[in-house]
């Protein structure tokens, strides 16, 4: 003789409950995404890329490796010009200080940035 085993049926909160549970990982992708597609990601500098622009940019008064050949210009061997954070920097070799022209709309943001990242490597 066979059983007829009554189903349980479940509550409807318990069902909603189960379902609002259960799917919310299906948010996390999506606003993953969403974020990725609105948010631009700062690259770190490319220190090669900064060597082969500073060559042909900056060599000439610099000097090769930062050891300037020129009076008053900075020895970046050594460290001199900069202390300042990399902003400072960026805006002093944009808009140019002192002898040195300025290098906006010549040389881009990030390959300034890659010159500042090759300026400092030469310290270590």
């Amino acid at each position: 003789m066979q059983r007829k085993l009554k189903q349980k049926s479940m509550p409807a909160w318990r069902a909603r409950a189960i379902c609002v549970r259960g799917a919310w990982w299906l948010t996390v992708p999506v606003f993953v995404l969403a974020c990725l597609q609105t948010v631009e990601f700062a690259n770190a500098a490319d220190v090669f890329n900064g060597r082969q622009v500073y060559e042909f940019h900056c060599q000439s008064c610099h000097g090769e490796d930062g050891k300037s050949m020129m009076p008053g210009i900075p020895d970046f061997s050594s460290g001199d010009g900069l202390f300042l954070p990399d902003p400072d920097l960026l805006n002093q070799i944009r808009d140019g200080k002192d002898m040195m022209p300025a290098y906006r709309g010549i040389i881009e943001d990030e390959e300034i940035l890659d010159v500042i990242a090759y300026l400092r490597s030469l310290q270590q």
